[in-house]
């Protein structure tokens, strides 16, 4: 969403561009990393929006090139060999002072959006212990960075310590499913209005295009256009709030939307159609100003979508997860 900076400095997505484009020229970002939308964002401490906008403008550039299978490759593509899944995290990057508030984070902050979401990835497959020693070489941080991280996790709900203090993530319930819908169809309705009137304009237009474009096209979706569609209507609109910790809380209860990618990208895709028509009519109360419409029509959307990840998670639940972190240890 990336609202343009209003003191007439560069806007994000520039710098972004510039940043990247710099780190590949000196070789700290090497030919064949992949670079996924999340986890530059995460890597930066900026929002998804601007990173996606700098990638495809580094991509027109020939500085990296667009995956079939998801998000970038630094360099040109290799048919014969898969991009290097590399932590970003490990990366010693050139990053100014412009991106704002990551190179003043704490430790802990710097990886906390990548163990929760590798948390949430695995739970619908099983129940895991995580070894705070191999966290702490996964990502090169100290224990106490570890241990920051999973207190937080833990006051979130995320994870329990058992009777030997092991601390354990999943297995995601449907009981789960049910009680974080509850709680999401409460308060994302109400938040998705508020941020309706900061939203940079362009904005909502651009989203209600793409689903058109997404409900005319005769081909099948992928899973990566699948999930950018989600993540525009509730994750991207959402960064526009000024209140962080609404933002933040809404995110938390969105599990329907792991739910759904580990579905598709394990399971395949089914018909999206419902769920586009959902999103279209949701736009098309956004572009019309009216809030009341926009969260009614938001509700009716989460309440169709916890229905088919509450059917999703129970085929997920008889699977095994293709990749799992190394700091989880499956435990049954």
């Amino acid at each position: 969403m990336a609202r343009a900076p209003s003191d007439g400095s560069k806007p994000y997505y520039q710098i972004v561009r510039e940043v990247l484009s710099a780190n590949v020229a000196n070789g700290n970002l090497p030919i064949g990393t992949r670079l996924l939308t999340t986890a530059v964002a995460d890597r930066l401490g900026v929002s998804r929006p601007p990173v996606k906008r700098a990638l495809e403008l580094l991509a027109a550039d020939g500085v990296v090139t667009a995956l079939s299978s998801q998000g970038y490759v630094v360099g040109a593509a290799s048919g014969e060999t898969s991009p290097e899944r590399t932590n970003l995290h490990r990366l010693q990057l050139d990053l100014p002072p412009e991106l704002g508030d990551n190179l003043g984070q704490a430790r802990w902050e710097r990886i906390f959006e990548a163990v929760e979401a590798e948390i949430l990835n695995s739970i619908p497959f099983g129940t895991f212990q995580i070894s705070e020693s191999l966290i702490g070489e996964h990502f090169d941080v100290s224990r106490t960075v570890v241990r920051d991280v999973l207190s937080r996790l833990d006051a979130r709900g995320l994870i329990v310590k058992d009777r030997t203090s092991h601390w354990i993530a999943g297995p995601l319930s449907a009981r789960m499913l049910d009680d974080a819908h509850e709680i999401r169809r409460l308060i994302e309705p109400g938040a998705l209005a508020s941020a309706m009137p900061l939203l940079a304009e362009g904005f909502l237009s651009d989203g209600r295009s793409t689903v058109a474009s997404a409900l005319s096209r005769s081909a099948a979706l992928s899973v990566e256009e699948v999930d950018a569609i989600e993540l525009e209507l509730h994750v991207d609109t959402l960064d526009a709030l000024r209140n962080r910790r609404l933002a933040g809380a809404v995110r938390l209860q969105q599990v329907s939307l792991v739910i759904n990618r580990l579905f598709a990208t394990y399971i395949g895709l089914h018909d999206e159609i419902e769920m586009l028509r959902e999103h279209a009519l949701v736009y098309d109360h956004m572009l019309l100003g009216d809030a009341d419409g926009t969260s009614a029509a938001m509700r009716h959307h989460l309440d169709a979508d916890h229905a088919r990840s509450r059917a999703r998670l129970k085929v997920l639940s008889v699977f095994d997860a293709a990749e799992i972190a190394p700091y989880l240890i499956r435990i049954h």
